[in-house]
């Protein structure tokens, strides 16, 4: 169980969106993107990610009330660069939609129940949009 960093309601780890925030080797911080960004980008680019995350739901406004009420500051445990709530709506769409696009083409009994996990949760992405869980 995880509690949304927008609306602070605690929901199962797996119906919530995990953002976290990208570290240049200096320390200084960068960006703050979703979970599956940190794993595939964030090597290339010689960023790393601090130890923390934080958990939205997947609802417009709950990652926009993060954003402005500092949910993020807060769960990162130390000041954050301006969040753009949209972009970071968008990243959480396409990373969710890549990883979803993924696990179908490699198949597979375990890939399928992560499939429809995941289909779930975009589903509900879609249909709370502007909605406060």
């Amino acid at each position: 169980m995880r509690t949304c960093v927008g609306c602070r309601a605690v929901r199962p780890q797996a119906e919530l969106l995990r953002t976290r925030i990208l570290l240049a080797d200096d320390g200084e911080q960068v960006l703050v993107v979703p979970d599956e960004y940190v794993r595939t980008c964030s090597k290339r680019h010689g960023l790393s990610a601090s130890g923390r995350s934080a958990y939205v739901c997947p609802a417009r406004a709950c990652l926009e009330r993060a954003a402005r009420r500092g949910g993020f500051a807060r769960a990162f445990a130390r000041k954050t660069p301006a969040v753009d709530p949209a972009a970071l709506w968008r990243a959480h769409e396409e990373a969710l939609a890549g990883k979803i696009d993924l696990l179908n083409r490699s198949g597979g009994t375990a890939a399928a129940a992560r499939v429809q996990r995941l289909a779930a949760v975009a589903t509900a992405m879609r249909a709370a949009v502007g909605r406060v869980s």
